[in-house]
């Protein structure tokens, strides 16, 4: 398989999306904007995601890395 796709390009254009969401100087009206498109892409996303099998052990420990992370930083420890 040829990847065709760059996890950084894809990255970047998502922070283009939450640097202009979370401008200070705009109102909320086009920051609304900037989140609706981050939810269609969210979406997007889980939809795709669905596609897929399970990959047993290792999608349960990756999954498993993504909560703590989410934990430890909601208590502010990272």
């Amino acid at each position: 398989m040829v990847k065709r796709w760059n996890i950084s390009n894809i990255r970047s254009e998502i922070q283009k999306i939450t640097f202009a969401g979370t401008d200070p100087r705009m109102d909320g009206f086009f920051t609304w904007g900037c989140k609706q498109d981050l939810y269609e892409i969210l979406w997007f996303i889980e939809d795709e995601l669905d596609k897929f099998g399970t990959y047993s052990e290792l999608e349960e420990e990756l999954l498993k890395k993504r909560e703590q992370t989410k934990l430890l930083r909601a208590l502010g420890k990272q």
